[in-house]
């Protein structure tokens, strides 16, 4: 019998969120009769601490079941949250969502896959309106006259900027960027790659991570 594990998303800002996970997911398990092997509860207060996260990853095992409240436990970020669900599936470990009534079986299963094309078709929507407000917001300044462009001697805008806290969320969490490229959308992942390093987006979050 695989074993089952449950995830606390624990948050010492937030005692409410907290707890309501930890209530639903008790209810959950009194109802269905579930023995748990491990309850992990992993401490996230801040976005500088979503890289925590690495820690549920290690501890599951594969062939194993999580019991979550919420989706939103995964993080902050759609993108995030497919990342990690499809990793967790990947491994074949079966995910149980309380709140949504939810059960994702596996990559291959059906109704998982039609519930993570949704969510891609959200992220993909949500990619057309950032850049449909982007361009009316300029065509806007430029109506009123506004110069558009930074001063001589700014750094470069980058396609990328639009996009940068996700990037950096994803780099927390400890993807790659070639990972990064491909969830986000871009056909290459050289030039996120020199956009990483031009900023030096890493050693930030490393030097974040010090002050921590």
């Amino acid at each position: 019998m695989s074993k089952i594990f449950t995830y606390i998303r624990k948050n010492e800002n937030n005692l409410k969120y907290t707890q309501s996970q930890i209530d639903s997911i008790e209810k959950y398990i009194i109802k269905k009769n579930i023995n748990i092997y491990k309850n992990i509860e992993i401490i996230i207060n801040t976005p500088k601490e979503e890289k925590n996260i690495l820690e549920l990853l290690k501890n599951c095992e594969m062939n194993s079941t999580i019991i979550v409240s919420n989706l939103n436990v995964f993080g902050r970020t759609i993108e995030t949250i497919l990342e990690i669900v499809k990793f967790f599936l990947s491994n074949k470990i079966r995910i149980l969502v309380v709140e949504q009534n939810l059960e994702l079986i596996d990559d291959k299963d059906m109704l998982t896959q039609m519930i993570l094309g949704v969510i891609s078709m959200t992220i993909g929507l949500e990619k057309e309106l950032m850049s449909l407000r982007t361009k009316e917001a300029l065509t806007a300044k430029k109506l009123n006259g506004i110069a558009l462009g930074k001063p001589k001697g700014t750094i470069q805008k980058s396609k990328f900027d639009l996009q940068r806290d996700k990037i950096e969320e994803l780099l927390s969490v400890g993807l790659s960027v070639r990972k990064i490229s491909k969830l986000l959308g871009y056909n290459n992942h050289i030039g996120l790659n020199n956009y990483v390093k031009k900023r030096k987006i890493k050693a930030n979050l490393k030097n974040e991570e010090k002050t921590l």
